[in-house]
């Protein structure tokens, strides 16, 4: 297959695509399909009531997984490795990795592209199937990749052309208009982070039960504004003779001697409504796996209880930081390539990344073991210190005790009276 058949089939494929991603970023948005066929009634009460589990479940996913920062740790205790990925690494955003996985967790698909910035720093931007599509070998490595962008204040469509010699060729529309070099030496500077199957994400999990949802609350509160299922009946007299005005503007009017007035209305028991509403929420939260932190709990519930409930949440969870933590060794191996190229020579085999639930757990009982296996003798100080997770750089937090024991050391010895007379 020719250069130019591939990505003319990539560009296809892309397009083909792109309406149901662009659907799927819609529902994390907000802008759900009731928003658009709804149905309406001429002089009532239209309104589009919406309570998002897409983006709540998401949100949720990520903060469990990755609310606290990734730790990494050097298995020969090469304090410099560490220091060269944090120093790398310094100004990207708090929330980088947590936006990675929120981008997984919406399109079921993420990639990284890695590049070195106009200030010459090794910089990485998160893309996703609405601007990117990757082909990789038999292998998984990608052989080819395309980015779609557009420029402030230019109508116009380009994209970047990766290719594994580290060339990128930039079109503008059809027309190739430059060549440039990666700076990064030979292979595609891209990591692809992707679930088995798109039907595995939230979207295509609760879409239906999330489009009924929004319907019959959006009805219940229609139905409350302005009576929806109701009509008015006037027994008794001639209703071309009612100024129905008055109804409006005073809420009365005067009946005829022997008239009736009342309401006809559907007889729908309330209870009913709130069964179908509870049914479709606890629906929502059982195919995602997701508990209900709104649910009353007893006061004695211990943290160990909460996280036995997080039980099946936390496996989903798992899997998805696996396939993150994938592209993360990825983009840390790339890291190396490209320090390397500086004579900074470092393996990424050497390296251990340790993601740290943000979910109730009992830091107690994790140092009573640590403590009963010993620390410094069957366990490092620093694999321990990265079980724990307030410690974020437990490399660092090594080098705090060391300075703070010297420092505390010549304190005391200051104090001996006569010392150093």
């Amino acid at each position: 297959m020719t250069d130019e058949i591939l990505l003319q089939k990539m560009i296809a494929e892309h397009y083909k695509h792109k309406p149901t991603f662009a659907s799927m970023k819609r529902y994390y948005d907000g802008e759900h399909d009731i928003k658009r066929n709804y149905i309406k009634f001429k002089k009532r009460a239209n309104r589009i009531t919406i309570d998002n589990f897409v983006n709540k479940f998401v949100n949720e996913e990520v903060q469990y997984s990755l609310g606290n920062p990734l730790s990494y740790v050097s298995l020969s205790n090469n304090k410099d490795v560490i220091e060269a990925i944090y120093n790398n690494t310094f100004h990207w955003k708090e929330n980088h990795n947590q936006e990675l996985m929120k981008t997984l967790e919406i399109f079921g698909t993420a990639y990284i592209l890695n590049y070195i910035d106009s200030e010459g720093r090794f910089s990485e931007k998160i893309l996703s199937p609405l601007n990117s599509i990757c082909y990789c070998d038999d292998d998984g490595k990608p052989f080819r990749f395309i980015h779609f962008y557009k420029k402030p204040f230019d109508d116009s469509t380009y994209r970047d052309v990766y290719y594994p010699e580290g060339r990128i060729d930039i079109y503008k529309g059809e027309t190739k208009i430059d060549t440039k070099s990666t700076k990064m030496g030979a292979g595609i500077p891209v990591s692809v982070c992707r679930m088995e199957d798109i039907k595995d994400t939230i979207y295509f999990k609760i879409k239906s039960l999330q489009d009924s949802y929004n319907n019959v609350l959006s009805d219940q509160v229609n139905t409350i504004s302005d009576f929806r299922t109701a009509y008015f009946v006037l027994t008794g007299c001639d209703a071309e003779k009612i100024n129905m005005d008055d109804l409006d503007e005073h809420g009365m009017f005067v009946l005829p001697q022997g008239a009736t007035a009342d309401w006809l209305t559907k007889n729908l028991p309330d209870t009913y409504i709130q069964n179908m509403i509870k049914t479709l929420r606890e629906a929502m939260y059982a195919n995602t796996n997701h508990i209900d932190g709104n649910e009353k709990l007893q006061s004695n519930t211990s943290g160990t209880a909460l996280r036995n409930r997080l039980v099946f949440l936390e496996q989903r969870c798992n899997l998805m930081v696996d396939i993150v933590l994938d592209a993360v060794y990825e983009r840390i191996e790339r890291l190396f390539n490209y320090l390397a190229i500086q004579k900074i020579n470092f393996d990424v085999k050497d390296i251990k990344i340790v993601a740290k639930p943000c979910i109730p757990q009992d830091e107690a009982s994790v140092v009573s073991m640590l403590n009963t296996l010993g620390i410094g003798t069957n366990v490092s100080l620093e694999t321990a210190l990265s079980q724990l997770s307030f410690i974020e750089n437990p490399s660092q937090e090594i080098e705090k005790i060391k300075n703070e024991k010297a420092n505390n050391q010549q304190i005391e010895l200051d104090k001996i009276d006569g010392f150093g007379e």
